[in-house]
């Protein structure tokens, strides 16, 4: 089994924009289902391996139900009356009464679809964030067991990043730096994207709530 693993693990890569990119979807599935914890080996090496696999694969899924995610916001938008043909509606109601009942109920149903859409919404997004709360476990894990692996603190990078923790990002993703030198062409822009994006956080919380903030920050990638 552990074998399977090491074969799979080879297949992890980083692109050029720094996503995720798995070569086989049947061992990203591999991946997520198995118990580190009840394995047969107990050498720690190993196990962080598996970690590191497990981790990256629920980033992927975590991708995965941001595509949904962000359709699903677009179906929310499309179902949000414009406020002009509100106003156009509720005077063809006042002028004409007889009309009144079957605008109301038309505004009705509107305003129940995007409830339904708007609970969707919420779903979907908790999906996503499940996925990259294990991202986070698996690939913080995987650090404490293999230390000294530059993979382990670039995956963990990776997912702190995905959660908007962008300052402990990019401590993980220099101490990746340090023990892969050749990452520094590829990390050294992402951190100064993140110092950046940090400095507009910090702006945006003063504007928005946390959950908006978040939501729009999540479709918006």
């Amino acid at each position: 089994a552990i074998e399977c693993y090491n074969k799979a693990l080879e297949q992890i890569e980083m692109n050029d924009n720094n996503n995720i990119n798995i070569s086989n979807d049947n061992d990203i599935g591999i991946g997520i289902d198995i118990d580190i914890d009840s394995s047969n080996s107990n050498v720690n090496d190993q196990k962080g391996m598996l970690l590191l696999l497990r981790s990256t694969a629920y980033l992927k899924r975590a991708f995965y139900h941001q595509d949904i995610l962000r359709q699903t916001v677009s179906d929310l938008g499309e179902t949000v009356s414009d406020p002009t043909v509100l106003g156009k509606l509720y005077s063809i109601a006042e002028a004409n009464p007889t009309l009144a009942k079957p605008i109301f109920l038309k505004v009705l149903s509107d305003t129940k679809a995007q409830d339904k859409k708007f609970r969707l919404t919420k779903y979907r997004h908790g999906l996503y964030e499940y996925s990259l709360l294990h991202a986070a476990q698996d690939s913080l894990r995987s650090t404490q067991l293999l230390p000294f692996h530059a993979k382990t603190w670039l995956r963990a990078g990776d997912a702190l990043a995905e959660l908007r923790k962008l300052k402990e990002s990019a401590l993980y993703y220099e101490k990746a730096m340090e023990l892969d030198p050749t990452l520094k062409g590829r990390l050294e822009p992402v951190i100064e994207r993140l110092i950046r994006s940090q400095e507009f956080l910090d702006k945006a919380k003063g504007w928005w709530s946390s959950d908006t903030l978040r939501l729009a920050l999540d479709v918006a990638g």
